[in-house]
């Protein structure tokens, strides 16, 4: 008898026959007498859409329909020859007789067992077969583990909450989707898709972007003080002195009583300290520091690590958790002795409860490398994202102490006082491989006593605005929705409210799905990136209100309410039904309140400018720039590309407000030589101009 076992998608069903060694091929599966391998291509299957459920084809949206909550969800098979032939193959070898056993082999998380179990039970209701069903669960994807586990199969009972998790997941943000997507636009007259994670995301920015264009800066006095010594100048500040705009005067005079006065050192404190490297690596705080550093997209880095993960040199990727289980320690001291000889570091095995916390750890263990020796076969950037990842690990086990020399200085001026910190690395340890010193200026020395040659002077200053929200604070605020942070105060030293919060469902979307979120609310033009910030596009803008007027409640409370509920299915407190009766009484209330609620409607067009024939809105189409007048007979038209270069919507802009572009470079004649002109109108004709 053999075992079918069904992966993901087929890259890990070749890292699986590579592993198991010496087996055949056929059209969509591997086998030999033991095993045969097969896959699937992510989501074999899809939710029905409204239609389906009414047996017809597309129609045009309607609020009549609205909302639909199905009584019993159904998948399908995506009009798609490629997937329903894999579907057909995977079929016939679960009846085959001579199998008895179907091992789920989807990825590691909630949706790999929803993607393999729903293709397993659609057969098995089909044709009619009970086969016993076992759970093949891969932490890393290296020949050794995967062996390993092969060994160990889980029976699939073991991971049925998960799998009820991942279903609730799916219907519920099918609900959300399809009813809110439908209503608001139908309801705006322009698509405006909504989501339960994705209106948080676009919220966050357009609250930072409303902070931003309402900020009123305030103005206020600082005493600066200027130190001249060794050849440094120091430029520092009165500890404890901020004037308010209204106390110029007051600073003015603090300035002239402390011009006669002496600069003494009245205190100087040393004192060596062991610095401590950062914890392993989550996904998002290895996408937050690719981020800052690399300037790395979070969907970059993700991708870069996934396909790391596939080629076995890291563990799984898609993990919320920085520490590793307590029954991982002979795997670690394994990987260390193989890190040591192939790096030659000095690293060694620390039992330590920073690195070692089962109870931190929901499914997966932080980001690691594996005992796979890197080879060529990575790209620049997938080297970037490996290193970093080694680096954090030998930081944590290097036998090296991290040891820094601080200094403070207290000067003290009649009865003001200036303060200085400085800090000098004694012992390099793990800042070798992760540097992240503070960058506190060098001192020169001082002495206890000492007159120290000092100038003061009146600074004005302002408060700083709000700054534009990055990917990196999009990150940080859907794991920590009501948490304030910057991108550099992840570490933390007692984490355990964190990860008690993040357990119970505390966070907006998962660590796997926040990336995609992004890119989707730039793809929708809800947020669009501006330089390496974000901010919140025209339609996005008019989305938040829209589901303001509409009394749609998607905020990152009520997000979080269902993620903690989806927890509560998880943990067998809460069954999928009474999430879904919630929600269904949550829509059938919003939909009938603003029903009637008339609200303008969004014109999606970009307007150019005035129609310098006709007077009209000059308007983009795919092609070009013209008249929204055509019909009524005005052929005022700007062409999109003219002589092989694509004229822009600032360059088409400025020709009909001006009548006439600046400089263009990138021209090409008939004969494909390039050249370089201004634009300019005559009456309604585009004309080359060289003589700018």
């Amino acid at each position: 008898m053999a075992k079918l076992i069904i992966a993901e998608k087929p890259s890990l069903a070749l890292n699986i026959v590579k592993s198991i060694g010496k087996m055949n091929r056929e059209d969509g599966f591997y086998f030999n007498e033991e095993y045969i391998v097969t896959f699937a291509f992510g989501h074999l299957l899809k939710l029905y859409d409204i239609d389906d459920y009414f047996d017809r084809g597309k129609t045009y949206w309607n609020l009549e329909e609205l909302p639909f909550i199905p009584e019993n969800f159904k998948f399908k098979l995506p009009d798609d020859p490629g997937i329903k032939k894999q579907y057909k193959i995977i079929k016939n070898l679960i009846k085959r007789p001579d199998v008895d056993e179907i091992i789920n082999c989807g990825d590691a998380d909630r949706e790999g067992e929803v993607i393999i179990n729903n293709i397993i039970y659609r057969i098995f209701k089909e044709e009619n077969v009970n086969k016993r069903i076992k759970r093949l669960w891969l932490p890393e994807q290296t020949q050794q583990t995967i062996l390993k586990e092969l060994k160990q199969l889980k029976d699939i009972k073991l991971s049925k909450n998960l799998y009820n998790e991942g279903l609730a997941r799916t219907y519920i943000d099918w609900l959300y989707g399809i009813n809110f997507t439908r209503y608001t636009t139908l309801k705006a007259g322009a698509k405006l898709p909504v989501g339960r994670v994705l209106i948080p995301v676009v919220k966050f920015v357009y609250d930072r972007d409303e902070l931003i264009k309402n900020f009123k800066p305030e103005t206020f006095f600082e005493i600066a003080a200027f130190i001249k010594k060794d050849n440094l100048e120091i430029k520092t500040k009165l500890r404890d002195r901020k004037f308010s705009k209204e106390e110029h005067e007051k600073a003015d005079k603090l300035l002239n009583l402390l011009r006669n006065e002496k600069a003494i050192v009245s205190k100087i404190d040393k004192k060596e300290l062991k610095k401590k490297p950062k914890k392993l690596f989550s996904l998002d705080t290895l996408q937050n520091k690719l981020f800052k550093e690399a300037k790395m997209s979070l969907k970059d880095t993700l991708k870069n690590l996934q396909t790391l993960y596939e080629k076995g040199y890291v563990s799984y990727p898609r993990t919320n958790s920085e520490y590793l289980a307590e029954n991982e320690k002979d795997k670690v001291k394994t990987l260390i002795e193989t890190i040591k000889d192939t790096f030659n570091v000095d690293i060694e095995f620390k039992d330590s409860k920073k690195i070692f916390d089962s109870s931190k750890i929901e499914s997966h263990s932080a980001v690691m490398p594996t005992l796979k020796i890197l080879g060529d076969n990575v790209t620049t950037d997938e080297l970037k994202v490996y290193n970093t990842v080694i680096n954090r690990f030998i930081s944590n086990f290097l036998s090296e102490e991290t040891i820094i020399e601080e200094t403070y200085v207290l000067i003290k001026v009649e009865n003001e006082i200036i303060e200085l910190k400085g800090n000098v690395i004694v012992k390099e340890g793990f800042l070798k491989y992760e540097n992240d010193m503070d960058n506190k200026e060098k001192l020169p020395k001082f002495t206890l006593g000492e007159e120290l040659n000092c100038v003061f002077e009146v600074d004005k200053k302002e408060t700083q605005k709000p700054k534009k929200v990055t990917e990196a604070d999009l990150n940080n605020f859907l794991k920590n929705p009501f948490k304030k942070q910057e991108i550099d105060e992840l570490e933390i030293e007692n984490d355990d409210k964190d990860y008690k919060d993040i357990l119970a469902g505390v966070e907006i979307g998962t660590v796997a799905t926040r990336a995609n979120i992004i890119e989707n609310a730039k793809r929708y033009e809800y947020i669009k990136t501006n330089k390496n910030s974000l901010i919140c596009d025209l339609k996005g803008i008019k989305l938040i209100d829209i589901l303001d007027k509409l009394n749609i409640d998607m905020s990152k409370e009520k997000t979080v309410e269902v993620g903690k509920e989806l927890k509560q299915i998880y943990k067998n407190e809460k069954k999928i039904e009474d999430i879904i009766d919630k929600i269904k009484n949550e829509l059938f209330k919003v939909i009938n309140k603003s029903g009637n609620l008339i609200i303008e409607k969004i014109d999606n067009r970009t307007i150019l400018g005035k129609c310098p024939v006709c007077g009209g809105n000059v308007i983009e189409h795919e092609k070009a720039y013209g008249c929204d007048k055509w019909k009524a007979g005005c052929k005022f038209t700007i062409w999109k590309n003219i002589a092989s270069k694509k004229l822009t919507q600032k360059q088409a802009t400025q020709l009909i407000e001006k009548g006439k572009t600046g400089k263009i470079k990138g021209f090409k004649s008939k004969a494909g030589k390039g050249f370089e002109a201004s634009l300019k109108l005559e009456g309604a004709q585009v004309k080359f101009d060289f003589n700018n």
